[in-house]
Order: structure tokens, then sequence, then C-alpha cells
């Protein structure tokens, strides 16, 4: 328990050392105390132009690799796989293709764009389940039909955008996943819907520690399995298609934190994976947002370009440290 406490406390402090210096940060120059007049002297004017450039879009960030890093550790829970992420099961890309559908093809409900991902996650996870069933949801073919739909989700995008090519103004970034769009409006409308899926996650924590055991262990234990699995798959595509309708197609957020997580606590229990999740995936997604617009100003590269560097050289670490635990 105190391991728990210890490294959740030290990655919250170094969350919010990276969201100020994201406040501070920038082709704008600002000083500390420019940052500290956005708390307490909200409507002067170094505060008011930090307020409207850059508070709103760490914010953002924060929010969507929580929500990210939280569908990823359900799903893993879930699926009993490592692996299982939310783009790569296609939850994620369901969400993005009905958004670059609206974003391409309608551009006059583009206010709708948080409804939009919401109900294409939730419609990949329904053709997710049904292509899995037989007579049980089995976490295999759970895995096999989110490869198979996220391929195909891919597939349209990239259709879409070969015949739409004279509309890509904002949608590149999109498909790439970035905060440099987002503005006061995203936030406003995104905000219940980040609240609703953190909250309801803890929720389920003792539920996906049963289930993690196997099926017929929760089963033995009068637990409803395919119950529980669809109301987690359910509480999963609502955090990841809240974050795609205002970060676009981040990848690795979901699959990489789950894993810090994992082995800074070296437990196995939902609720300090969860709540380091979060604070891993708002982290990482907050630094990569940073990268993007610092390291190359005054241009700015997608954060998600930095999330898929770093999930790379990641996972590539992990292998290297397999082999040598092998040999």
């Amino acid at each position: 328990m105190k391991r728990i406490l210890t490294v959740t406390f030290l990655m919250t402090g170094v969350m919010i050392f990276t969201f100020l210096l994201s406040l501070k940060c920038g082709v704008l120059t600002a000083s500390w105390h420019d940052v500290w007049l956005i708390f307490t002297a909200p409507e002067t004017f170094p505060a008011f132009i930090l307020r409207e450039l850059r508070l709103v879009r760490a914010v953002l960030a924060l929010l969507s690799g929580a929500a990210l890093a939280v569908s990823g550790t359900i799903l893993q829970k879930v699926l009993h796989n490592d692996l299982a992420s939310p783009d790569i099961l296609g939850v994620s890309g369901g969400a993005g293709c009905a958004g670059l559908t609206l974003m391409l093809l309608c551009p006059q409900y583009s206010a709708f764009l948080n409804t939009a991902t919401f109900a294409g996650a939730m419609f990949s996870a329904v053709l997710i389940a049904l292509a899995a069933w037989k007579r049980t949801l089995s976490p295999i073919r759970l895995i096999l039909a989110g490869v198979a739909l996220s391929a195909l989700f891919s597939t349209a995008c990239g259709a879409m955008i070969l015949l739409n090519s004279d509309k890509l103004t904002g949608v590149m970034e999109f498909t790439l996943g970035g905060f440099s769009r987002c503005t006061m409006d995203d936030l406003n409308a995104a905000l219940p819907f980040f609240a609703a899926s953190l909250l309801l996650a803890p929720l389920l924590a003792t539920r996906l520690d049963v289930l993690s055991l196997g099926r017929d262990e929760a089963a033995a234990v009068g637990m409803p399995v395919e119950l529980n699995r669809l109301a987690a798959l359910a509480v999963a595509a609502l955090a990841a298609s809240t974050a795609v309708s205002v970060a676009g197609l981040l990848g690795f957020a979901g699959l990489i934190a789950p894993h810090i997580a994992g082995k800074l606590l070296n437990t196995r229990r939902t609720m300090p994976l969860l709540l380091l999740s979060a604070v891993t995936g708002a982290e990482i997604t907050l630094a990569a947002d940073l990268a993007g617009r610092t390291l190359f100003m005054p241009r700015e590269v997608p954060c998600g370009l930095f999330l898929s560097a770093f999930g790379a050289l990641f996972f590539l670490i992990l292998l290297l440290q397999e082999k040598e635990g092998e040999l």
C-alpha cells in the first residue's frame, strides 16, 4: 500500500509540473508570474491570452490522456491481454471513422462531433461483441473481431480521405491526433462525457478484478459475466470516443500508460492501476503535446506523432528486456 501511495503521489506531482510547464512554454513568451495570474487574476491580459491559447489545450490533453489510459486498462482487464487498447481493438477506429465522416461529408453538423464519435465507438463495440459472440463473449474472439474491425475502419478512413482530398483542411491533424484546433467550446462539450467515463470506471474495479480471474471463477461467485463485460466495454468506449472527439486518432496512450502503471506499482489490482494509469496517460499526453509545440517552434508537430514514436521506443525497450531475461 505504501508503494502505491508513494508512486501515485510522485507521478501526480510530475503531471502537475508538466501541466504548469505547458502553460508557460510556447511561441508566446510567458513568465511564471503570468501563469500564476491565470488562477489569481484571470481577467488580466496575460492571463486571458494564456487561458485562451494554452489552458484549454492543456486541460484537454490531460483529460484525453487519462480517458484513453482508463479505456486501455479496462480493455486489458476484460480481455486478459496486455496488448489490448482502444485503438488496436477498433473502438477508437469506429469513433474516428464516424468523426471523419461528419467532418468530410457533413461539415455543417460539426457541432455534433462528440455525439458522432460516441455513436461510432458504441457501434464498433456492438459489432465487436456480435462478431465475437458464440454462446459466450470470449476474450480471444473479442480481440480477433476488434483487430479485423480496426483494419476495416482504417480502410474506410483512408478511402474517405482519398475521395475528399479537397476538404482536408483541419482533417489531417484529426487523423494524426492533436489539440491545436481545440477551443473552450470543445472543452465544455466534452467535459460531461469525460467526467462520466472517469467516474464510472472506478465503480467497475471490483468486477474487473473478479473477471480477470477467468470466466468460470467469476461465474462461480455469482457474477453475470457477459453483462459485466458488456458494461466494461461500454465505459471503455465512452472514454475512448470522448478523447477521439477532441484529440483525433491518438495512438498508443491507451496501451502505454497501463503498462507503465503496472510496472511501477507491481500489482494486478484494478483500482490502483486505474488511478495511476489515468495519471500516467495524462502525463505522457501532456508531455507529447508540449514537445510538439516547443521543439520545432514556430512550426508545430501533432502530439500523436510523438506518442507513436514514444510507444514504439517503449515497446522496443520492453522487448530487449524480455530477451535479456530469457538469456
